[in-house]
């Protein structure tokens, strides 16, 4: 099998890519075996640290499939000294965007993308670059690099902040966003979920994956919840800083209920809720590897995430004739254009419809 190995830029960090060329379920099993692989749906490829020891792995471990190095070599390469007066640009984008209070995650991905886009400055200040300066760059990264969709568009929005927020200049990035491709979330069905559930003999592993399911969690919210965040007697659980700074309540089944009262007797978590091995907050490292654990035992044969656990409540959710106001109310989404997503999994109206060729009277 051919397997594209190839840079790739995730939450601010290079790592390898690793394209498949088609799904081969063994293969799948090999690449988790190199340690800290990762799974990437919107790239639809796999991808390890840049490291010497996990390429070295890597290429032991897949010795019998063929690997296509896009680049010609994969390694940990020294980041360029910029001169000072890059570095003073960004400083200045640092700075604001720290003053401003973004979240890490952003700080630190804007910064690692603009960085990259100041080693092009060399010969000419960005302070000097044109919209159409930018827009011939962007197309030769595009010629020698393999940039998914989303890591463009990070590096047009880390772009678009200096510009507009740091210079001053009018807004007119929009204008180079690639296009947003249709792309539908991927869910797992309620038979699957249960089955994930079910095979777990941990109460802790299992108490996780179920309140992610349950109120529609994202992962960076479960590992933020306090014990003094759960309110069983209104049944509901308080969520601080959901993305876009923004906080909810989300309601508690009875069910999901019952289950943390049982972990927490067994546990006795001391102040974050799902606390780690040694005290402290639990990794979403470690709830991504339980999770991938859970799906394999369990024998559900899919692409997913933790993530897949959000997007299967929301449909669950909608299929149980559910509101969809009510829906994003609890997913915490800004918009309802957002959560109208999942009308376009929901397979209640689907079943009604009635296809021309079963009105055929087909020879067998």
């Amino acid at each position: 099998m051919k397997i594209i190995c190839f840079a790739i830029l995730v939450e601010g960090q290079e790592r390898i890519g690793l394209r498949l060329e088609f799904f081969d379920k063994e293969c799948n099993k090999l690449i988790k075996k190199i340690g800290n692989a990762r799974w990437s749906p919107s790239d639809k490829s796999w991808h390890i640290p840049k490291d010497p020891e996990h390429w070295h792995r890597c290429k032991s471990i897949l010795s019998e499939h063929q690997l296509i190095i896009h680049k010609d070599e994969i390694s940990q390469k020294k980041e360029d000294v910029l001169p000072d007066e890059l570095l003073q640009c960004w400083d200045k984008m640092y700075t604001l965007l720290m003053v401003k209070r973004y979240s890490l995650n952003t700080v630190k991905s804007y910064c690692y993308c603009f960085k990259y886009f100041l080693r092009s400055c060399l010969e000419k200040h960005p302070d000097q670059w044109s919209i159409d300066d930018i827009k011939k760059w962007i197309r030769s990264q595009l010629e020698k690099n393999k940039w998914s969709e989303s890591h463009q568009n990070t590096l047009i929005n880390s772009l678009k902040f200096y510009f507009e927020k740091c210079l001053g200049f009018k807004r007119e990035f929009w204008e180079i966003r690639p296009r947003r491709p249709t792309k539908l979330p991927g869910t797992l069905s309620k038979r699957d979920i249960e089955a994930m559930l079910n095979c777990s003999e941990n109460l802790k592993h299992k108490t996780i994956l179920a309140l992610i399911y349950s109120c529609g969690l994202r992962v960076g919210e479960l590992v933020k919840i306090r014990i003094a965040d759960l309110d069983f007697e209104s049944q509901r659980v308080f969520i601080i800083a959901a993305k876009g700074k923004k906080d909810r309540y989300v309601i508690l089944s009875q069910k999901i209920i019952q289950l943390l009262k049982d972990y927490q007797m067994h546990y006795k978590p001391d102040y974050w809720l799902i606390e780690g091995a040694t005290g402290g907050q639990y990794s979403i490292r470690s709830v991504q590897k339980l999770f991938h654990h859970h799906l394999e035992k369990a024998g559900v044969d899919a692409y997913a995430t933790v993530h897949t656990l959000r997007h299967s409540f929301a449909t669950h959710m909608l299929e149980n004739g559910v509101d969809l106001r009510i829906i994003q109310q609890i997913l915490g989404h800004n918009s309802i254009k957002t959560t109208e997503i999942y009308t376009h999994i929901t397979d209640m109206d689907h079943r009604k419809i009635s296809n021309p060729l079963d009105q055929m009277d087909l020879r067998t």
